[in-house]
């Protein structure tokens, strides 16, 4: 049998750490798919302003952690929906690494 003096413990301590922990690994994932869709975006770059405008960040909000994967040119929703969704970017880039976000998560917060 083992014991474990737990009167020292802060709980407190330990779920700013957790929370930080899950913090960074949102922070990567966004920096992952930002590089990921900049450098597959299929259109022909004229000002390089709407692939330099895409952007990967994370954050909380309330209990919820959020990555978002944006294009913030006042024509990203075109690029995105356009033409068939020929040059879309943002979704594809979201689909393509969600079950890898999901499992890194889990693995993160698992016993």
């Amino acid at each position: 049998m083992l014991k474990i003096d737990t009167r020292n413990f802060r709980l407190d301590k330990a779920a700013a750490k957790h929370r930080q922990a899950l913090t960074m690994f949102a922070e990567t994932a966004a920096e992952k798919m930002e590089g990921e869709a900049k450098s597959r975006a299929r259109w022909t770059d004229r000002t390089s302003n709407a692939r330099n405008s895409i952007q990967g960040t994370s954050g909380w909000e309330g209990p919820l952690l959020k990555i978002v994967l944006s294009g913030n040119m006042n024509y990203s929703v075109y690029l995105e929906l356009a033409h068939e969704k020929k040059y879309a970017i943002l979704k594809p880039t979201i689909d393509r690494n969600k079950t890898e976000i999901s499992r890194g998560y889990r693995k993160l917060v698992s016993d």
